[in-house]
């Protein structure tokens, strides 16, 4: 399986013209947090911001957004429920999130269905967004084109119906297949994650370090992914690239930190550094 260099995650990074504006970078939409979950709100609106989307718009719960707005002073916000602020948002969004500490029932489902046939760009499913399409990949299909699902080993288990001793052991297989059927790319998340395309081209990732292993590294790299599509990277590049970077920056972190030390959080410091070596070498 190739291997995802940093060269080529350079070369496709976007480009930041001397005359542009905040819109030239996109709007990221990110449907995250809960009650229960209010920090992947943060962590996933703070990956979108950190890795360049021009305007970045939380759309949660009261009490979420209250938890975040003194701690994001970049972003805005649409308290839910707002069908028709939330709906209008996404269809002007260039990325949309949707799952990161959202609850896995019924009412996230339709929430997940609505967004897919309201967004006008690239959608991220990760965490919570992705139960609505547990039991059928070919639900996707009509989105596919601009999907991106972001599981870990037991979200692709239930996805794939199968167990996690399978994924383990045929990850990069099952994950092809996923992205067939379903036409999304797959970013399969583990010690080497494999992200897949539908047309059978996959990569596999060889940044990142057991630092990772915390609740709230998957937000952060939720974000990253969707502030990359944001900026009009394709699914397939901006997943690529976002999953990179993110490794990257937690090899960074864990040098400074310490792999036991480090928090997801900490990461979103150390992606400044990567940036500066790719706008150096231009």
């Amino acid at each position: 399986m190739k291997e995802f260099t940093k060269k080529l995650c350079f070369e496709l990074l976007p480009k930041r013209a001397d005359d542009s504006h905040k819109g030239c970078f996109g709007k990221a939409l990110c449907i995250c947090g809960c009650e229960k979950y209010r920090g992947a709100a943060a962590l996933s609106s703070l990956g979108a911001l950190r890795s360049g989307a021009g305007l970045v718009t939380l759309a949660a719960g009261e009490n979420v957004i209250n938890s975040v707005a003194s701690r994001i002073l970049e972003a805005t916000f649409i308290p839910l429920p707002d069908d028709d602020a939330l709906f209008a948002a996404a269809k002007k969004s260039t990325a949309c999130l949707i799952g990161c500490g959202l609850e896995q029932n019924e009412k996230t489902t339709v929430l997940v269905k609505s967004v897919l046939e309201n967004a006008g760009g690239t959608v991220i499913l990760d965490a919570g967004g992705l139960c609505a399409f547990a039991t059928s990949p070919q639900a996707l299909l009509p989105y596919s084109e601009r999907c991106i699902i972001t599981p870990h080993a037991g979200e692709m288990a239930r996805l794939a119906g199968t167990d996690i001793g399978e994924i383990l052991d045929h990850g990069a297989a099952i994950a092809r297949e996923y992205a067939s059927a379903s036409g999304a790319v797959v970013v399969l998340k583990g010690h080497r994650t494999i992200i897949a395309a539908p047309d059978g081209e996959a990569y596999k990732n060889h940044t990142g370090n057991a630092g990772l292993a915390r609740g709230g590294s998957g937000d952060v790299l939720a974000g990253m992914i969707t502030g990359l599509c944001a900026q009009g990277l394709s699914p397939f590049d901006a997943a690529r690239c976002g999953v990179y970077l993110h490794g990257a920056a937690a090899d960074l972190c864990a040098k400074r930190l310490s792999m036991q030390g480090m928090l997801p959080e900490d990461i979103l410091h150390d992606i400044h550094t990567l940036f500066i070596e790719n706008e150096r070498h231009k």
